[in-house]
């Protein structure tokens, strides 16, 4: 493993820890049939955005996360889900289990070593026809810039940024690494999409990358 993960219990006080609420990624609603069995992992599961659905709707989630705050909110909102506290860098993902693994909006908080063995452990143990649902940071969001130009990062190759205050790494992906990383998997959904974010006090513009793909 190279460097901390993001501890947002660390980030955020009580008074301004950021809440969010559920809700089910468009994309994975739509392809959710093509699911081959009712078992879910969502790596870096968070406030529980679309594990907190899925488990409402019937499917056996289990979520882990390294912030114990996120947790709490899920817990405290759907007492349905198996949550684990702990750095999904090292979980082991028991092979042939899941169904449908989701990491939304957290591989990119790794440097890309992390984010590709994550992925290739997700690869090498997600069942047959199962599904993998991702949100990375693209190349456009504007946080490339913005911390490619500020003093508190270095800039390292294959579009890497490393906090070195806080030993932390954003990574950015382009569509067709993407495509290359999920070679072997039949492509289900991609799409590139740059959109004002408007959760949160301060609204910003992002750049994503999201991905389902089916193991063949």
């Amino acid at each position: 493993m190279i460097g901390n993960p993001v501890d947002y219990d660390k980030k955020f006080k009580d008074n301004n820890f950021p809440i969010f609420p559920p809700k089910f990624d468009a994309e994975l609603k739509r392809y959710i049939n093509l699911l081959p069995g009712k078992e879910v992992l969502d790596l870096g599961i968070g406030q529980g955005r679309n594990s907190i659905p899925l488990a409402v709707s019937g499917f056996n989630v289990t979520g882990v996360d390294y912030s114990t705050k996120c947790l709490d909110i899920c817990k405290n909102t759907c007492d349905k889900l198996n949550l684990i506290q702990g750095d999904i860098r090292t979980f082991p993902i028991d092979k042939n289990k899941y169904d449908l693994i989701l990491s939304r909006c957290v591989l990119h908080f790794f440097h890309k070593n992390d984010s590709y063995q994550i992925i290739n452990n997700i690869k090498n143990n997600l069942k047959t026809n199962g599904l993998v649902h991702i949100h990375v940071f693209s190349l456009e969001d504007p946080r490339y810039k913005k911390h490619a130009n500020s003093p508190n990062f270095e800039v390292l190759d294959n579009n890497i940024l490393h906090n070195v205050s806080e030993d932390t790494y954003v990574s950015f992906f382009t569509k067709e690494e993407v495509l290359d990383l999920f070679s072997d998997f039949k492509t289900i959904y991609i799409s590139q999409e740059y959109s004002l974010d408007q959760r949160g006090d301060t609204p910003c513009y992002a750049g994503v990358i999201k991905y389902i793909g089916q193991k063949i």
